[in-house]
């Protein structure tokens, strides 16, 4: 079954001019104090003491083991630190964060109902800034971050490619998103750029082939894995909880299996956690999926052993009862 007019209408818009979206899917932990730089350091996969007021780091916050805690990002202001996180893990999050802080200075607040945003993506996407006096916004590297004015509401962007595309982020008070949203929609509409549905965003993501928060990224996975390395991962900056089992990953040069695309024969998409088999042996799962409007076919995200994750790879992916013939791509496919 093909995606809906209005899908195939937005992922055209998308890619010619741009879109917008809410991002109710993510929060915000505000973590303050004297050793907050130094305590996080400890805690995550990338480095946070040495980043400065503006920028802004992606990483890992993982157990003893290696595995997954939360994957986030790291907003480093002047005196306070923003980590941005899935909704549906930010107890979670709190709980593991809080665990460590110990004799720090370091104080933890969800202000997730005090913060709010907006996303936007596409090549209209400087000049969407541009009316609003953002003139460096497409300048700026990833997760870089600066105040701003919106329908006179203070508010921060942050440069972030979320979907493979040029993308950004607005947070703004809870109390004046509504003007701040009708504000961004005015303009980014005169400029071409469309509303984008979830599942738009969906397609998206998986066709850039960068793994989400929750479904690609949970408690069995190791950072490693997701091959989001040269962003996620410092491999210079010392100590942190889990980075042994990191660190013996990158010295023996061996990770176990990959986040793999795969596409697939049939309309019907694979649940998460759908075995994927060569040769008749299991050999990964599942963990996203999508009608892709880039190659017209059920298009998967996935863990595979290492061994057998080379595209043009044929796999089957058994879903119940259910079995469809594919074979992994390389991604991102635009």
């Amino acid at each position: 079954m093909p995606n809906s007019p209005d899908i195939v209408e937005q992922y055209a818009s998308a890619l010619r001019a741009g879109g917008y979206w809410r991002r109710d899917d993510r929060g915000v932990i505000e973590v303050t104090g004297a050793d907050r730089a130094d305590w996080l350091n400890n805690l995550v996969t990338n480095t946070v003491k040495t980043v400065a007021p503006g920028d802004g780091n992606y990483a890992f916050a993982t157990d003893v083991k290696g595995r997954t805690i939360v994957d986030l990002n790291v907003l480093v202001l002047p005196d306070r630190l923003w980590l941005d996180i899935d909704r549906r893990r930010l107890q979670a999050a709190m709980q593991h964060f809080d665990r460590y802080v110990i004799t720090e200075v370091a104080k933890l607040t969800d202000v997730s109902d005090v913060w709010q945003r907006l996303a936007v993506c596409g090549l209209e996407l400087q000049p969407l800034a541009d009316r609003f006096a953002m003139t460096n916004l497409g300048a700026m590297a990833q997760l870089q971050h600066a105040a701003a004015s919106i329908a006179g509401v203070d508010v921060r962007w942050i440069r972030h490619d979320v979907l493979g595309l040029p993308g950004a982020e607005i947070l703004a008070p809870a109390d004046s998103l509504h003007a701040v949203a009708a504000a961004v929609e005015d303009a980014a509409g005169r400029l071409g750029m469309a509303r984008l549905d979830a599942g738009t965003v969906e397609i998206l993501r998986i066709e850039a082939g960068i793994p989400a928060s929750v479904a690609d990224i949970d408690g069995d996975v190791l950072p490693p894995e997701t091959l989001q390395i040269e962003r996620g991962i410092s491999y210079r900056k010392g100590c942190y909880l889990g980075q042994e089992v990191i660190e013996r990953m990158r010295s023996h040069g061996v990770i176990s299996r990959k986040l793999v695309g795969i596409r697939l024969e049939g309309d019907v998409l694979p649940a998460r956690d759908a075995s994927v088999l060569h040769d008749e042996q299991p050999v990964g799962r599942v963990t996203s999926a999508c009608r892709s409007e880039a190659v017209k076919a059920v298009l998967a995200l996935g863990y595979v052993k290492s061994a057998r994750a080379a595209p043009g790879t044929p796999v089957i992916v058994q879903d119940g009862p259910r079995r469809a013939p594919g074979e992994i791509v390389a991604l991102p496919l635009r």
